[in-house]
């Protein structure tokens, strides 16, 4: 969620199809796939001083352009190989604003752009001390060692 707010306030920091600070008005759509934690994503955001407003999964970009300068794709509790798996509008990725996938946000963004997920051998539900290279922008501010939050089924 650190990384989430971070990049969300305009860190230099790589994004998907995007690079740098966010364009247009400094307001963040956070595009909710049904995470227990979209609030807390939320919440960090506007701690950085950063507008932020929830939003449906599936609001079409239509409705965001001009409106927000980044876009979160939030954690959920689903697979994106389900059925009724929730999605987005891949038209999203084409408004030239920098897009941030969380959790189950980053593997929709990546299977939606032709990438592999895989169903993990069992569900991960901890907590997890990783090390980061704070060298890199998107860890900008960030220390080395990060506890993480691990909720998915997929990988």
């Amino acid at each position: 969620v650190a990384v989430a707010a971070a990049a969300a306030a305009g860190v230099a920091a790589w994004w998907y199809f995007s690079q740098g600070k966010p364009k247009g008005p400094q307001r963040v759509a956070i595009l909710d796939a049904g995470a227990q934690y979209g609030k807390l994503i939320d919440r960090r955001v506007r701690e950085l001083n950063v507008e932020s407003e929830v939003v449906p999964l599936d609001t079409p970009p239509s409705k965001l352009k001009g409106k927000y300068g980044a876009i979160i794709i939030s954690g959920g509790p689903g697979s994106c190989y389900a059925a009724d798996a929730p999605a987005f509008d891949p038209a999203v990725l084409e408004m030239g604003i920098p897009v941030l996938g969380v959790c189950y946000g980053y593997q929709l963004l990546n299977h939606v752009c032709g990438g592999k997920v895989e169903k993990a051998e069992k569900r991960e539900d901890k907590q997890e001390t990783i090390e980061i290279e704070p060298k890199s922008a998107l860890y900008k501010g960030l220390g080395r060692s990060q506890t993480v939050l691990l909720t998915h089924g997929d990988a």
